[in-house]
């Protein structure tokens, strides 16, 4: 009988669709075990009931796209100062010892030193601005590429229920906690009334 019933193009109350059989049996257990007959569960193939309107239970799917971004961030204004701070400092302990060192070529230790200065600030600030920062984002959120769907169409993935009182709110509650709790997307096309 129950098998007559499934042919026909039935109105159910709630249908889900699992990715494997498996999960399917599972749920349709832990749907017998918790109360629900054989008049009410009904194990179907892919296809044969709903329209395929489904809503993604759970944290918002597309919020991926926000975890996974990077960017660089800007130069570290500390960084930079300190580059040209060092490198002005190098540049013009170099220039008065450049003074001392080659005696022949006369050069001005005030000047000297003060255009070594000017020329490790200058330097110190294009290497501070030149330098990468850090990389941010990507924290720790992975991707996953979805399988080929390779299903077989034949499989009975697909749970459908059919209250004998519709109107029990909290038993209908109860099997779409089941069905969610073992991995099924609730078809929202089945079980409106038109």
């Amino acid at each position: 009988m129950q098998q007559q019933q499934q042919q026909q193009p039935a109105n159910y109350d709630l249908l889900a669709v699992f990715t494997d059989e498996a999960k399917a049996e599972a749920a349709t257990s832990k749907l017998h075990k918790e109360g629900f007959g054989e008049e009410e569960v009904y194990h179907l193939t892919e296809g044969t009931v709903g329209r395929g309107l489904y809503r993604e239970h759970g944290p918002n799917r597309g919020r991926n796209e926000y975890f996974l971004q990077t960017r660089r961030t800007g130069p570290n204004p500390i960084v930079v100062v300190l580059f040209a701070v060092i490198l002005g400092l190098v540049l013009g302990v170099l220039s008065f010892a450049a003074s001392f060192a080659l005696p022949t070529l006369r050069l001005q230790e005030p000047v000297t030193v003060l255009v070594g200065v000017v020329i490790g600030i200058v330097l110190g600030v294009i290497i501070g601005m030149v330098r990468r920062g850090r990389v941010r984002g990507a924290i720790g959120q992975k991707t996953s590429t979805p399988p080929p769907n390779a299903r077989n169409k034949s499989a009975k993935t697909v749970v459908a229920l059919r209250f004998i009182d519709p109107e029990n709110i909290s038993r209908k509650s109860r099997a779409r906690a089941i069905l969610l709790n073992n991995q099924g997307k609730i078809d929202r096309s089945v079980g409106q009334r038109e």
